[in-house]
């Protein structure tokens, strides 16, 4: 494609920020919105815009990335599917691969997560998550100064909340998402935040704790929310991850869980100063390297080949 592009986003749900609304804040809308801003700003792309599942597409697109792999096609453009490990195999046959492996022929074209799930699935091009630095950036406020909080809803299941969420409740565990958490969880959470307090949350919390979903640990899916607490400035203990090894061990503190994790809430607590250096080389990393701006040049890479 030679022309300036006309692009299209179709996602499951649009307006899942708003906090009047019943069902999960949805990551999929924070990329897409993230998206759409960088792709706009690109003189080689007419427009971009965002569709909801059911809305009527009029537009004459020359690609339509869809968020969601179940979504009506657009009978005139190329139609891609960002497929997103978020397919759990309790829930669906095969897990995410096996729901490609079903869905890949309505497509044209895939982008993924992790080079790990492509190669699990297809050749296609490799677009994971990233931070917005013009909306995520240091700033401190005293209401939101937790020893430890967990931004999320509870989809990760018993083991892995017994195993990571749990022991952090001894040091002050506070917990932002729906209040749909089983006991003694349920305490913790105060409930969605606003996602312009996000930062404010990310940057003044002592220890931002980190769990990834297990299809993101089968597929070294980094998740959002490492990205956007280290462009604020936050020290995150995260679940073990490879590429998040790779990409963060020396800004990331890690954590196996129980026991262990009891110890990394002792050690980086009462260590002020061992948290500030590891923040503030996360910052840089994830400025240098993992914003949209990066990741909006491996997408359109990938579309001009096409």
């Amino acid at each position: 494609m030679s022309r300036r592009l006309r692009l299209g986003l179709r996602l499951q749900g649009i307006g899942t920020f708003d906090l009047t609304r019943k069902g999960n804040v949805q990551g999929d809308e924070a990329v897409a919105r993230a998206w759409q801003k960088y792709l706009g700003r690109r003189e080689d792309v007419e427009y971009v815009r965002v569709y909801g599942p059911d809305d009527r597409i009029d537009d004459a697109l020359d690609v339509l990335i869809h968020f969601n792999p179940f979504l009506p096609l657009h009978p005139g453009a190329r139609n891609v599917l960002y497929l997103q490990n978020a397919f759990p195999a309790a829930d669906y046959q095969g897990g995410t691969a096996g729901v490609f492996a079903r869905v890949k022929e309505r497509f044209d074209g895939y982008l993924f997560t992790s080079r790990r799930l492509m190669d699990a699935c297809a050749p296609g091009g490799v677009v994971p998550f990233a931070t917005d630095p013009e909306v995520f950036a240091p700033q401190e406020s005293p209401d939101y100064r937790h020893p430890v909080s967990f931004v999320g809803n509870d989809i990760r299941g018993p083991v892995a909340n017994e195993r990571y969420l749990v022991p952090a409740l001894r040091f002050g565990l506070v917990i932002y998402g729906n209040n749909t958490w089983p006991p003694p969880l349920r305490g913790a959470c105060r409930g969605k935040i606003p996602a312009s307090d996000l930062p404010k949350l990310y940057s003044s919390t002592l220890i931002n704790l980190n769990v990834h979903i297990g299809e993101h640990v089968t597929y070294d899916t980094v998740n959002l929310r490492v990205y956007d607490v280290l462009a604020c400035g936050g020290f995150v203990l995260s679940d073990e991850l490879d590429s998040l090894r790779s990409e963060f061990e020396p800004a990331v503190a890690f954590t196996t869980g129980d026991e262990h994790e009891w110890a990394q809430l002792v050690r980086y607590g009462s260590d002020p100063d061992e948290r500030r250096r590891l923040a503030r080389e996360g910052r840089r990393i994830v400025l240098s390297r993992h914003t949209f701006v990066h990741r909006i040049e491996a997408l359109m890479s990938y579309l001009k080949a096409m």
